[in-house]
């Protein structure tokens, strides 16, 4: 009797060994599992890129001014041009951070600075196509050919943006003294390309 239970406890036990054996689960499925993405504050980072280009103007002295049965009427004519790209991230197109750089070619204080800053861009929509266009820079910029001048370089812009271009005016101030002027600014107006990845 002994010998018959021991028989039947191994019998069962063998049975249910094969069993958990033969358990086996295949996917077949040809697409890869899908990746969790992380739930942190960076996750939601995406690259970013923008480029500008733009005419300082400056007052027109000759204004009101007739030569020849010809009026001056313009108050403010361009006075040179600036290119300005820059690199970063941004957060569902409404907020980006970049680093950015460019140079600045005015033509009546015979100067050209190259800017290096870091800026803040705020992009609040307007419709499903547009939107504002609100930014801020902070950095140096340096004056080229005219030895070690230097200053605290700030840039605010204001613009509208729609698809992957904007028009937009902005304010420059270099932070260092140029001729008479305690410190050398333009006026800009111009047109940026801004790439959402």
């Amino acid at each position: 009797m002994k010998l018959h239970l021991k028989l039947c406890l191994i019998f069962f036990a063998s049975s249910l060994y094969c069993a958990a054996q033969n358990t086996t689960v295949f996917i077949t499925s040809a697409d890869e599992p899908e990746k969790k993405s992380g739930s942190g504050f960076f996750s939601d980072f995406a690259p970013f890129s923008q480029f500008a280009v733009s005419f300082p103007f400056r007052s027109n002295p000759e204004y009101g001014e007739t030569d020849n049965s010809n009026s001056n009427n313009n108050w403010f004519i361009p006075d040179g041009l600036s290119a300005h790209g820059g690199f970063g991230v941004h957060v569902y197109e409404s907020i980006a951070f970049s680093a950015n750089t460019g140079v600045d070619w005015q033509i009546t204080p015979k100067l050209v600075s190259v800017p290096v800053y870091g800026s803040v861009l705020l992009n609040p929509s307007i419709s499903d196509e547009s939107s504002i266009l609100i930014q801020a820079g902070l950095g140096k910029a340096f004056a080229i050919g005219h030895g070690d001048i230097s200053g605290t370089y700030q840039k605010y812009r204001v613009g509208y943006f729609t698809n992957y271009y904007g028009i937009y005016g902005e304010i420059n101030f270099y932070g260092y003294a140029w001729n008479d002027a305690p410190q050398m600014s333009t006026i800009n107006v111009g047109i940026c390309l801004l790439n959402f990845e």
